[in-house]
Formats: structure tokens, C-alpha cells, sequence
């Protein structure tokens, strides 16, 4: 869909599965997003190398999912955004669904195009929070980036405990590796890691523990029962990316610190439902609780018409 003159395009002309798909082009990548599946970026595809560089779920397809339904049976892949929550839980007198309230929504949507490049702009007004989203992704005409803009506004009267992050699913390689700009990272106890400490935090990017050490840059097998959750609580340089050597390519996320000082992984290595998918999750804070991070002064309170801008590049090379 790139044009003749090699400018980048936008258009919404194109349909998946029966839902409006939005698709922006340049010599480089092509980036296909859903807005009425939660704003969903369902494809980024490098063309020089005609690799998909997101996963998808091959048992569930992408469809319609009632509010407050069930993230993890309802994970179809791509790349979406969570917010004001992870898990379910109360926040300013409020119950929150599964992974918040944008994943589910319909989201509105505009394109656009100039001499100097091309965007999608999609928003989304929450139910629960009184919150306005706004995401742009744009393309110049020929370089290997795709740049997110975000703008997040408090609407309501009430000051609104937060985390906001996005959750991208990479397909995975058989030598893909992992890295992350962080110090310090917390493992999770949820799933089946390669080893546990007596002390879950460590210093990026070994970790030893049961008389062994392991570089958490190299992923295990796609075959060998494992998963793991990553919470870096400290970094030093906003990215987060994974490397694909035998094919020469890396998507790479790269984010400012000020405003995602926090970055999560989530990882099956066929441990969880039998799936093999590295998710990279940009974020403003830890832990999983947002209510307590607020305690802890590790998550943040958006205040009562507040707002933050923000955004992500994603860099394949």
C-alpha cells in the first residue's frame, strides 16, 4: 500500500475477520490495528525480511469480549494497552475488571497522511475511571520506527490511582534473546521459572540461584515447560527489545524513564498453556497492585483533570 513516490500511507479501507482494520504503510513496515477490538495493533511486519514480528494466539481468535471478562481466556496476542489496573481490584471506592478497562472497548478512530509521513489516531472514553485515551502511531515516509504518542486525561473528579502499560506479544524464535535497560528485576512468583533465589530481586541480567546461573537474556526452549514474569524496579536506559540473530532482526521498544520507569516481561516457553510468547511490557511502576504501589510510591495518581503525554518508539532493525 506504500505509494509509488515512497511516501508512507494510512488508510481504512481493509477489513479482518469481519472487523475494520486500519493499516499504515511505509517502505519498511506495515502496521495493521483494529480499533473496535480495545485498539488493538494486531500486525507490525518487517518487510525487508517479510516477518510478522507480533504473536498471535493460534487458538483464539480475535472477536468481540464482554467487559470485564477474563484477559488470560480471552488473550489473543498483538499489542494492546492496560489500564488504570493488571489484576482486578478496588481503586478510589471503584472495582476494576481483569487488566482494566481499555481491552475490551471500542475505540474511535481517525487517519492521515502528509508529505512527511502518515498516522492512525484512535481514542477511548473509560466507563469506570472517567478517563480519555488517545493513541497516535505514525510513520515517516522511510525509516524502520513506528512512533506511539499517548495522552491520558483524568475527566472526573476524583483523583485516579494508575498504572498504565502497553503489552506487546513478540513471536519467538528458536535463538531469540531478550534484553532489557534494566539494573534491578523482580521474579515474579507466578509461573515456572528457570530457578528461584532466596531473594526474588537481581541484578540484571544474571541470576543465580540452586547452585546455578543463568544470563535472563537467553530465552529457554519453546518446549521446555517454563514461564516467567519479569518486573525491572530499576533501570537505567528506557528500552526493552528482543533480538532475532539468525534473521538479523529486533524490535525494539524505547521509551523516556521520567514517564515508564518501569518495564515487565512476560514469557511461556510452553509453561503456560502450552504457548511460546515473550510479551514486553512498558510500564509506570510495579508491583501488580496498583494499590499498593500507590502505598509504596511505586505507582502514580492521576489527578482530577490531569493529564500526561507520552510515547513509545518501536525501532525494527
Amino acid at each position: 500500500m506504500a505509494s509509488p513516490d515512497g511516501r508512507a500511507r494510512a488508510s481504512s479501507d481493509w477489513s479482518y475477520r469481519g472487523f475494520r482494520a486500519l493499516v499504515l504503510e511505509n517502505r519498511r513496515l506495515r502496521v495493521v490495528v483494529l480499533p473496535e477490538l480495545g485498539g488493538k495493533v494486531w500486525s507490525v511486519v518487517d518487510k525487508a525480511n517479510d516477518l510478522e514480528l507480533l504473536w498471535t494466539n493460534p487458538r483464539v481468535p480475535p472477536r468481540h469480549v464482554a467487559f470485564g471478562a477474563s484477559y488470560d481466556d480471552s488473550f489473543f496476542g498483538g499489542w494492546d494497552e492496560l489500564y488504570p489496573n493488571d489484576e482486578a481490584e478496588d481503586l478510589a471506592g471503584e472495582r476494576f475488571p481483569d487488566h482494566g478497562e481499555l481491552w475490551t472497548l471500542p475505540w474511535e478512530w481517525s487517519v492521515g497522511q502528509s508529505d512527511e509521513g502518515a498516522w492512525i489516531e484512535i481514542g477511548v472514553r473509560t466507563p469506570i475511571s472517567s478517563s480519555h485515551a488517545t493513541k497516535i502511531l505514525s510513520l515517516g515516509s522511510d525509516a524502520a520506527e513506528l512512533v506511539t504518542r499517548y495522552r491520558l486525561e483524568n475527566t472526573g473528579i476524583r483523583a485516579q490511582p494508575f498504572l498504565w502499560k502497553s503489552h506487546v506479544a513478540v513471536r519467538l524464535h528458536e535463538d531469540s534473546r531478550l534484553d532489557l535497560g534494566a539494573e534491578t528485576v523482580l521474579l515474579h512468583d507466578f509461573g515456572i521459572p528457570r530457578a528461584r533465589g532466596a531473594v526474588p530481586t537481581f541484578s540484571w541480567p544474571d541470576l543465580s540461584a540452586q547452585g546455578r546461573s543463568f544470563d535472563m537474556r537467553e530465552l529457554p526452549a519453546a518446549d521446555s515447560g517454563r514461564s516467567e514474569f519479569l518486573l525491572a524496579t530499576r533501570m537505567s536506559d528506557g528500552f526493552c527489545s528482543v533480538h532475532h540473530p539468525h534473521l538479523g532482526v529486533r524490535l525494539r521498544l524505547e521509551f523516556d524513564l521520567a514517564q515508564l520507569p518501569s518495564c515487565w516481561t512476560f514469557a511461556s516457553y510452553g509453561g503456560w498453556r502450552g504457548l511460546h510468547v515473550l510479551v514486553l511490557e512498558p510500564c509506570t511502576g510495579y508491583p501488580l497492585s496498583v494499590r499498593e504501589g500507590v502505598a509504596a510510591g511505586t505507582h502514580q495518581v492521576l489527578a482530577a483533570g490531569e493529564t500526561r503525554e507520552w510515547s513509545l518508539t518501536a525501532r525494527v532493525g
